[in-house]
């Protein structure tokens, strides 16, 4: 079977790593294409295909070629569109930047098309880049991330009995149950603390359209308890553990 080319496809490098001495495996998150996982030959001595193309969380068009599906990909080029200097070298906007590229890593499967999960990756790293707070934009990342994948938390209603929340207090949030847990229903679930400051907050940001998202301001302690809420949700959706989360909570 000959190989199909596609060329001029925008993706963000999630994962870099040598193979032998003079290539590269590339991972790539691509619009309308998924996660791509391709080998760049002679990475290490092409001063034209692949010149400073290869950094990690640079946006790219990626010209490359495949025969099936279950191959790996043949990155014939590069041309960087955005290096996103500031995450690179914020050492916070880098750890946030990070707990994106795993949450991405984990949560896609190699060439499943994701375009609003694409979307709202390409948003995190420009939101990063212009400085916006890193606390905040990976709060709000995680937030619009879970609907992305088909697992939105259920903040309206308790999961247990059906009862709708009434945005007048705490509750308990239930990772197992994706949702809310009254004070009644609490004593047979297991989850964490969530203000309603907190409920409020992740609420509207889940109705919030993806071009208005940078408006949206958190404060940090509002930032890290919905981190520290959500975390044990996304760890039991993903079934890993996400190390750069982790650290930031």
């Amino acid at each position: 079977m000959q190989a199909r080319r596609q060329n001029g496809v925008p993706g963000i490098i999630l994962d870099c790593r040598d193979h032998g001495e003079a290539d590269k495996i590339v991972t790539f998150f691509c619009q309308e294409k998924g996660r791509l996982t391709g080998i760049a030959k002679g990475a290490h001595r092409s001063k034209k295909r692949f010149v400073n193309g290869l950094e990690l969380f640079s946006m790219v068009l990626l010209n490359y070629s495949q025969r099936t599906r279950d191959r790996l990909a043949i990155v014939n080029e590069v041309e960087l569109l955005n290096s996103f200097i500031t995450v690179r070298h914020d050492y916070g906007a880098y750890q946030a930047a990070s707990a994106i590229r795993e949450i991405v890593l984990g949560a896609t499967g190699e060439q499943m098309v994701e375009d609003d999960f694409f979307q709202l990756t390409l948003w995190g790293f420009h939101a990063l880049d212009s400085g916006k707070d890193t606390l905040t934009v990976l709060a709000l990342f995680v937030i619009k991330m879970f609907a992305c994948i088909g697992y939105r938390p259920v903040l309206e209603s308790c999961q247990g009995c059906g009862t709708p929340y009434r945005s007048n207090g705490a509750a308990m949030f239930s990772p197992a149950a994706g949702g809310l847990i009254c004070s009644r229903c609490k004593s047979s679930h297991h989850g964490w603390q969530l203000s309603g400051a907190a409920i409020g907050a992740a609420t509207s940001v889940q109705r919030q359209p993806l071009p208005l998202l940078t408006r949206v301001s958190l404060t940090t302690d509002l930032s890290r308890q919905l981190l520290s809420s959500f975390y044990p949700y996304a760890r039991y959706l993903l079934q890993r553990d996400i190390v750069s989360w982790k650290a930031l909570i």
